[in-house]
Parts: structure tokens; C-alpha cells; sequence
């Protein structure tokens, strides 16, 4: 009997002489039935599921089965778990198998796919098989998220971070300061409007160090993927966050592709001790990822890919006053400073869309509206009128906080003497009735929090007021000294979108003509470091 063997285990944790030990039971089982094991049919799959069909070792036996005419009349396996741990592939893997004339034997059980009961004790192993590789899944999941919850290493790689085992010998999380470095670098260049291509780029440029390819790849570099991953990781701020999605095999192929679970079975734990960036810098670039899905789509989507795709220094800012449509480059060829800026919904819809087929040259229009807002909106007055603005609403607000704390205070000394009447009653007459204790404790409680809320320091509103405007004005400061040099294009950009986010342009007449008047709303406070709250200005 010429033999074949196949011999698999599931993953790089276990011994690496699994595989040597089921190749010896099969060589001892062949030897005692006088069978030869052909050494050039010998085929093994190492750290593989045996759920996966998608095995090196088991194509290459499957192919030399179903030859012409196959080079042996028997395959050895050690336990039918070995072939397969799903039921159905075991039973197509039985048939196919049997209508080539190949034998299968598992030597361990005794199963010899010649025998009447072959095809019983195939589906009966085949079904054990399957429900022990779903209950060890349901296991290694039940711990993982009890990892998850204690804030313990949860497995997989993650970029700043390594394992290890604390003295309890459990696996746990820690930071690596040179890679930490890095990816406080990538959070603050894409705060300051890099898109992830130049992120990935500049570093690959100066060689920086990468997060470990996948396995089966040896390119180990930046790419925009990369770096999108990191920006979206919430471990960096101090959160671990897991069981977010869910691992499906296809069905006839055994891939994996993951599938996200619904927010109620994430298990977020907080983890101060794992965090890299600040909660000031994690939050600046989540609210420049939101901008830009609001301006142009999904963040890391076809047009997008997580960087703007568009070159000019307001493409994509501006919309059409008449039908609300995005204003972009709709004659002329594209890098030409005389190409067109017109309504996208004019040029592609119609005047039944939109009426609105003013042109206005990409130059022209840069030249312009850069000189307009820098003479309407970039400077101090404006600022100042709005805090004027602002003062005068809060000193309006402050007045009715007066008369609040006024009745807090009445209040406090009004349960003073309750909370003192309670405990008199209750010290003469000696009796602990348990309706004045819970009376007492009820004004108790109200008391405290009185207390608490006129103790709490509400500081110098007009510290805090000077603290904004000096807070916006170097804003403008910042977007003038970007203005004055056409190589900071993104960076500018990235202020625009923060400041202002979009650009209105209506068609209006003026001598005779027709003109763009720009308009839009701009907050100058987005992001102050101060308790005081305040919209921004419209100008």
C-alpha cells in the first residue's frame, strides 16, 4: 500500500514537534501494517485553522489525488481534526476523496474511510470536531474580554506598544518610547494639515520606523493605510477598545473577512497608563477627520483616500449661493491659473437646477477672495467686536447667576436650621425613628451640594475673556503668516476648514455686472483653552 501523510497544527503557539509526533504514529501504524510511506508525498500546513481550506500543504495533496493517476492509493492522518475541523468540508473532502479510489485512515481513532461505517464515523468525528473548535472559540473570547476589562494585553500588534508579563504573569501592555515618539509625530503633523500621503512620505523619506508588515509581506514602510490606522486608534488616548468586529470564514474558501459588531458589544476600558497622545491633540485631529467627511465624503474614501485631492486653495470650500451645489473647476484645464471656477449643478444639471453660469478664473478668484477675507475678516476689529458681543451677553447671563446663587444661599440656611430642628427631635426623644434619620439624611445631601456648588471657583470671567481674544488673535496671526507664503497651501487649507469650513458665492450685480460676493461663517474660538463657551462671529 503506497501511503501518503498529512500532518497539520493550528497555530505558532504550540510545539514545534507537533508536527514530527503525528508523522511518527503514522510511520509506526504504517510499519505494523506492513505499509510504505512515500517521503515524497509527506505534506504538512504549520499555524493553520484547520476551519481554513485555504492550506498550501492540503492543495498540494488534494492536486496529487485527483491526478490521472495519482501516486498513492492511501492517505494517513493522524485524527480526522487534522483534515478538517468543519463538518461540511470534511464530508466534500470524504467524496472527493472516495471518487478518486484514495483511502483515508486516522490512525488515532481507527477510521478507515474503506469500512461500511466510514461515512458514520466521518460525520460523527466531523461534527465533534466542529463543536471543539467552536467552544475553544467561545472560550479564547471569553478571555480575551476579560483581558479587555482588567486593561491586560488583549493579542495582535499594536504600533508604540509591546507585551509583557507582569509579576503575576499575566500579559500586559507596554509603551515603547521610541515608537510612542513617532506616533505623537504623526498625530501633530496631521493636526497641522498633512494629508496621510505626505505623512507617509515624509516618513518613509527619513526612514523612520514602521509598524511590522502583515505576515506574507516584506515591505515594511509607511503607506497611507498605516497611518490611518493609527490616527483612529483610541489606545493612543488612553482607551482600550475591543470586540468592535468579528471574524466570518467564506463560505468554499475558508477566508476571513471581518464584519463589525454593534456599539453595545464593544467593551471600552480606560487605560491611563497606556496613553501617548493628549486628549487636546487626539480631539484637534478627530474634529479635522469629521470636517473633511463633511466636505468631501468618507475619510479614506475614493476621492479622498485620506488626503484632499484637490491642489488649489479653495477647491472644495466653495458652494453655490443659488442651489447650494459645490462651486469647482468646470472650464478650462486643470493646473491653468485661467481655468474656470463655475456651479458644478449649473454645468452638469442645467439652468433648471441651477441659473447660476457665472465663471470666474481660478486666479482671479484666489487673488480676490484671499485679499477680501484678509481685509474683512483677518483682523483685530473683528475680533473685538465680537467680543464686545460676547461681554456684553455674558454680563446679562452673570446677573441671573447672582439671583440664582442668592436663592442657593436662603436655601442652605433654611436647611440648616431643618437638618438642626431634625437632630434636636431626635436627641430628646431618644427614639431612632427611621423617617427622621431618612429626612435627615435627605437634607443633608441638599445641603452638601449647595455647599459644593457656591464653594466651586468660577475664577475671572474677564481673565477668561482676555484669554480668548488673545487666543484668536494669534489664530489670525497664524493663518496670515500661512496666507503670506503659497507653499503652505495644506497647511492653509487645514485652517480654512477649522476656522471657516465653507465659502458661499452669490451672483450679484455691481455696475452693470455680474460679481461673486463671498460670505461664510467664521469661528474664531473653536478650540480656546478656557472654560468660557462662545459661538463664533459671521462676517
Amino acid at each position: 500500500m503506497r501511503c501518503a501523510a498529512y500532518a497539520r497544527f493550528s497555530n505558532d503557539r504550540q510545539s514545534d514537534h507537533t508536527i514530527d509526533d503525528q508523522l511518527r504514529k503514522m510511520r509506526g501504524f504504517a510499519d505494523r501494517s506492513g505499509w510504505t510511506i512515500l517521503e515524497d508525498h509527506v505534506y504538512t500546513d504549520e499555524a493553520i485553522s484547520g476551519t481554513s481550506m485555504e492550506r498550501g500543504g492540503l492543495k498540494r495533496l488534494l492536486d496529487a489525488a485527483a491526478s490521472p493517476r495519482p501516486p498513492f492509493d492511501c492517505i494517513l492522518i493522524d485524527d480526522t481534526s487534522r483534515l478538517s475541523r468543519r463538518l461540511a468540508d470534511a464530508l466534500n473532502l470524504y467524496e472527493r476523496l472516495a471518487f478518486a479510489g484514495i483511502r483515508v485512515v486516522a490512525v488515532s481513532q481507527g477510521v478507515d474511510t474503506q469500512s461500511p461505517q466510514a461515512e458514520l464515523l466521518t460525520g460523527v468525528h466531523g461534527l465533534m470536531d466542529a463543536v471543539y473548535s467552536r467552544e475553544l472559540a467561545q472560550k479564547t473570547h471569553r478571555g480575551m474580554e476579560g483581558n479587555a476589562l482588567k486593561g491586560l494585553a488583549i493579542g495582535g500588534r499594536c504600533f508604540g506598544y509591546r507585551t509583557a508579563r507582569g509579576e503575576d504573569g499575566k500579559p500586559r501592555s507596554e509603551i515603547k518610547p521610541d515608537e510612542a515618539r513617532i506616533v505623537t509625530r504623526i498625530f501633530q503633523m496631521y493636526a497641522d494639515g498633512k494629508s496621510y500621503r505626505r505623512i507617509a512620505h515624509q516618513l518613509n523619506e527619513e526612514s523612520v520606523l514602521s509598524p511590522k508588515p502583515q505576515k506574507g509581506r516584506v515591505n515594511r514602510s509607511w503607506c497611507l493605510s498605516s497611518v490611518r490606522v493609527i490616527l483612529q486608534n483610541q489606545r493612543y488616548l488612553g482607551k482600550i477598545v475591543w470586540n468592535t468586529r468579528r471574524k466570518v470564514r467564506v463560505p468554499g474558501t475558508g477566508k476571513r473577512v471581518y464584519r463589525p459588531r454593534p456599539r453595545s458589544e464593544w467593551v471600552v476600558t480606560e487605560a491611563p497608563h497606556l496613553r501617548i497622545v493628549s486628549t487636546e491633540l487626539y480631539d484637534g485631529v478627530r474634529q479635522r477627520v469629521d470636517k473633511l467627511k463633511e466636505l468631501w465624503g468618507r475619510a479614506g474614501g475614493r476621492g479622498l483616500n485620506g488626503q484632499q485631492r484637490q491642489t488649489y486653495l479653495f477647491s472644495g470650500l466653495l458652494r453655490c449661493g443659488v442651489c447650494g451645489g459645490p462651486i469647482t473647476l468646470v472650464a478650462g484645464r486643470a493646473g491653468n491659473a485661467r481655468a474656470k471656477y463655475g456651479c458644478c449643478w449649473h454645468q452638469q444639471r442645467g439652468d433648471k437646477v441651477c441659473s447660476n453660469g457665472l465663471l470666474i478664473a481660478r486666479e482671479e478668484l484666489e487673488t480676490r477672495l484671499v485679499s477680501g477675507f484678509q481685509q474683512a475678516v483677518l483682523r483685530e476689529e473683528v475680533i473685538d467686536k465680537i467680543v464686545k458681543s460676547f461681554e456684553k451677553e455674558l454680563g446679562r447671563r452673570v446677573a441671573n447667576v447672582d439671583d440664582d446663587l442668592a436663592r442657593m444661599r436662603a436655601r442652605k440656611t433654611a436647611l440648616q436650621a431643618e437638618i438642626s430642628n431634625l437632630a434636636d427631635v431626635m436627641a430628646q426623644s431618644g427614639y431612632q425613628s427611621p423617617a427622621l434619620i431618612q429626612r435627615l439624611a435627605e437634607r443633608e445631601k441638599e445641603l452638601q451640594a449647595i455647599t459644593d456648588e457656591l464653594l466651586e471657583p468660577r475664577g475671572s470671567l474677564r481673565t477668561q475673556i482676555r484669554d480668548l481674544r488673545a487666543f484668536a488673535i494669534a489664530e489670525l496671526a497664524v493663518i496670515k503668516k500661512l496666507l503670506s507664503a503659497p507653499e503652505n497651501i495644506t497647511q492653509v487649507r487645514a485652517k480654512l476648514v477649522q476656522r471657516v469650513g465653507t465659502f458661499t458665492l452669490d451672483p450679484v450685480k455691481e455696475n452693470g455686472r455680474l460679481i461673486y460676493m463671498a460670505s461664510g461663517k467664521v469661528d474664531f474660538f473653536g478650540g480656546a483653552p478656557s472654560r468660557v463657551r462662545c459661538a463664533g462671529g459671521q462676517s
